[in-house]
């Protein structure tokens, strides 16, 4: 009797195993569709024209990112382009670094709009424009998250980590202290650098984060000492986008432009175009505009691009010491010295192991 009650209870429970199976099946198929559709996400990245400077607007599920807010008289353009949107609160502003080309319109934006977070680049600047907007962040209550490399942040389903600044010890170059970021969008990637020039760029390059992306925003205008070879080699970029608008200092640059064509990177330009939008479905990016025509740049890289050679990137050392560091390694106390990694070899002196600046 023992013998097939226990017969009984070992059938009833492959019954059971077995129906519960094939309900779990069944429930897996439709869960399996549904997470498909509900984390597939568009997210657009709005290149604002904003003439010679920088204003980025993300938007993620619903979510909204501001990276820059351009220059004081673009106030009206930036504002009534968030209003345009619907935007009504800004999850991060992000000002990558305080000069007015970039932190311009960020008081108007502050009292126009609500805002989640600000990041700022921890570097001051003497200027009325940047007191203003110390101000307003104060009159509205805000406080001011310092970046940290490495940090991570959502908005909506997309991500962004930071990349830079990796010093305070660039000397009176703001753009060198500008924050930088990778946005990710499912399989999609923005990489935006802010006006990192050569020593920046060197030192983003070494902290071996993550730069592989599709598309870059070109530093600092075009400026052919943000956008160097070696940069291009660790992005991989399909696409570049250039902030520009009319100016007198030659932006975007013909070796900018050069490295750009040889690499055979899509470029779009807000000076051709107007505002730009790259709409990214997780898997697929598109633009709103037409790309411009390099076919009549020369794609021999000039020898005046030395930020393509590591012989000409920035490196630190001491009177006492026999090594060349980075501007951030801890070997480096008391008196230093700005050189080039070029100047640094031909007086002796080896990379440090520790910061591994290039060589």
């Amino acid at each position: 009797m023992k013998k097939q009650k226990r017969m009984y209870l070992a059938l009833t429970t492959l019954l059971i195993l077995f129906l519960v199976g094939c309900t779990i099946n069944t429930d897996t198929s439709e869960d399996s569709s549904t997470s498909e559709s509900s984390t597939s996400t568009t997210m657009k990245v709005h290149y604002i024209d904003s003439g010679e400077s920088d204003s980025i607007l993300i938007e993620s599920d619903g979510h909204y990112m501001l990276i820059d807010a351009g220059d004081v008289d673009d106030k009206a353009t930036i504002v009534n382009y968030l209003k345009e949107e619907e935007v009504k609160k800004l999850d991060y502003l992000i000002l990558t670094h305080p000069h007015a080309d970039h932190i311009g319109a960020a008081s108007d934006v502050i009292d126009t709009f609500s805002i989640g977070k600000i990041i700022m680049s921890p570097k001051t600047n003497n200027t009325k424009v940047y007191e203003t907007l110390l101000d307003t962040i104060a009159k509205n209550a805000l406080k001011i998250t310092k970046p940290v490399v490495g940090d991570s942040y959502t908005l909506g389903n997309a991500k962004f980590t930071l990349l830079a600044p990796n010093s305070m010890d660039y000397g009176s170059n703001l753009n060198n202290y500008s924050i930088s970021l990778r946005l990710v969008n499912g399989k999609d990637s923005f990489l935006f650098i802010g006006d990192c020039e050569t020593e920046a760029i060197s030192d983003i390059l070494a902290n071996q984060q993550i730069l592989d992306s599709d598309v870059l925003l070109c530093g600092h205008h075009g400026s052919r000492t943000s956008t160097t070879a070696g940069l291009l080699k660790e992005v991989t970029p399909t696409y570049a986008v250039i902030s520009v608008g009319e100016n007198s200092y030659g932006h975007p640059s013909e070796e900018t432009l050069s490295l750009l064509k040889k690499n055979n990177i899509k470029t779009y330009r807000t000076d051709e175009n107007g505002t730009i939008i790259a709409t990214s479905t997780g898997s697929k990016i598109t633009f709103s505009a037409k790309a411009t025509d390099l076919s009549n740049v020369n794609a021999s890289t000039s020898s005046k691009d030395e930020t393509s050679n590591s012989n000409y990137n920035v490196v630190y050392i001491t009177s006492s010491g026999t090594k060349y560091h980075k501007s951030s390694c801890s070997y480096l106390k008391g008196n230093k010295t700005k050189t080039t990694v070029k100047k640094a070899k031909e007086d002796g002196y080896e990379p440090c192991k520790t910061c591994k600046p290039a060589s």
